[in-house]
Parts: structure tokens; sequence; C-alpha cells
């Protein structure tokens, strides 16, 4: 036996994520861990995407503006809570990301700060054209540190249960 079959013999495999049947409409989901933003992250982040707001990476222009220190972009800002949200609101799912909707930043994020995310299930349905398919959304909210929310969204996935690619459901005659 190869050292590849020893190793997928006693490997675990545990569920990621959550299914579709799975999610409550109003439960809260605590995201399990939090991300600290360095300064590398916002000023990496902001080479990396061509985002070139001197208040991203300018110390003394963001003091100037009033600020403590640079201002993380927001654009990181939304992509690490949307990230954090990522495990169980939608591996598990399997169907495709469908958007975001009422995206706002309350406050600013500095480098230091360590954000948290938190889950609310607002929506839950089953497809009405496809068998084996729903729609799950949630308003998610980051938070920083101190307990402040700096950013909240809604966002929706689609939620694949049966079947690898559906099909459309029967109708019904009578």
């Amino acid at each position: 036996m190869s050292e590849i079959e020893d190793v997928l013999k006693t490997a675990v495999l545990r569920k990621r994520g959550q299914g579709f049947h799975d999610f409550e409409v109003g439960e809260t989901i605590h995201h399990h861990w939090g991300r600290t933003i360095t300064e590398a992250d916002a000023i990496q982040f902001c080479h990396l995407t061509l985002a070139y707001n001197p208040l991203y990476f300018n110390r003394e222009y963001a003091r100037e503006l009033g600020h403590p220190d640079i201002v993380v972009n927001p654009q990181l800002v939304f992509n690490v809570i949307l990230g954090l949200s990522v495990e169980i609101c939608s591996e598990g799912l399997g169907g495709p990301f469908l958007g975001v909707y009422d995206l706002t930043y309350h406050e600013p994020v500095y480098p230091g700060d360590t954000l948290t995310a938190v889950s609310k299930t607002i929506e839950k349905r089953e497809s009405e054209s496809t068998e084996g398919r729903g729609i799950v959304s949630w308003h998610n909210e980051g938070f920083n540190q101190h307990g402040n929310r700096v950013i909240d969204f809604r966002r929706t996935n689609l939620a694949i249960w049966k079947g690898q690619m559906g099909g459309k459901k029967e109708q019904r005659r009578g």
C-alpha cells in the first residue's frame, strides 16, 4: 500500500459549511475566527487592485484629513468580512454567489484592527423553476475589536441539494 493510500485510509473527512436545509430564517451565526488587518495587508491590497488613493497608504495625508493612521481600503474590509462568512454560508451549498445588496460602510478601519463577522439568515426559499435548488440570503455585519459595526450588507447564494445540475420542476397537471 502506498503512503497516499495509508493517509487516505486514516483521514477523517469533515463536512464543510451547511446545506440549504441546515439554515433557519432568523438564526444568527457568529463566525468563529476574526482577522487582524496589518499595514502590509492594507498597502499590498491597494497596490494589487490599483487603488491609488493616498488615504490608503500615505500616513501624513490621512492625518491631515483627521485620521489617526492610514485608512484600510473599504473593499478590503468587505472582502475580509465576506471571506469570514464563506466557510459556513457558502461552502456546502454547491451553488454560485448571486450578489451583494445594501452595502454600507459605517466607520473607518485602521491597520491593527481585528474584524469579526456575524451573519443572520434572513430569507430561504426553494427555486420556483428548478428541482433541488434554493436561494438563501443573509444580513452580514462586520465589527472591529471594540464591538463597533464597521460594515453591513445582504448577500445571496444559490443552494444545490439534489443532483448535479438539477432539472426543471415537473408541471403539475390537474
